[in-house]
């Protein structure tokens, strides 16, 4: 079976490998520049990717359920995947400053081995994939759908 629609990784690579420069990025800057992390993060530069694919209007073909489909698969490959990585690791390491202190990164568990530690980390992250999966799809809708069917019904008159 053929479809004229692409598939969905040459929909969202793009966002994925940009999402995942700016994790890499952050996690670089807690351990170097704790201080400067905070002005980089997928919370603030991930909607400037989306508000580019709504100006050059790279999704205009989806559908809003695929558009918000899209939008929670990149959620968990960039928000979730690098901050279990990023919150296990900085567990692991000892890491209490930044979003990495204890009032800040929202351990519940006492942490007493590595399966507990991970088990932290993985909460975090799936704090991050919720609380970004609202984030992304409500900008989403907005900075990706709302153009691409203004355009369409633009169009259609």
């Amino acid at each position: 079976m053929t479809s004229d629609q692409p598939s969905l990784w040459s929909d969202i690579r793009g966002l994925v490998f940009f999402g995942w420069i700016v994790a890499a990025t952050r996690l670089l800057l807690d351990f170097v520049a704790p201080d400067q992390s905070m002005f980089i993060g997928v919370y603030f530069l991930m909607p400037l990717a989306y508000l580019y694919y709504g100006l050059k209007g790279r999704w205009d073909h989806l559908a809003w359920r695929r558009v918000a489909g899209s939008l929670i698969v990149v959620v968990f490959l960039v928000w979730f995947i690098p901050n279990l990585i990023s919150y296990s690791t900085a567990f692991f390491v000892g890491l209490e400053h930044g979003r990495f202190s204890p009032e800040n990164s929202g351990r519940v568990l006492d942490y007493e081995g590595p399966v507990m530690t991970i088990l932290n980390g993985g909460m975090v992250a799936g704090g991050t994939f919720l609380a970004g999966s609202v984030w992304s799809v409500s900008l989403g809708t907005l900075f990706i759908w709302l153009p691409g069917a203004m355009r369409r019904r633009q169009a259609r008159d």
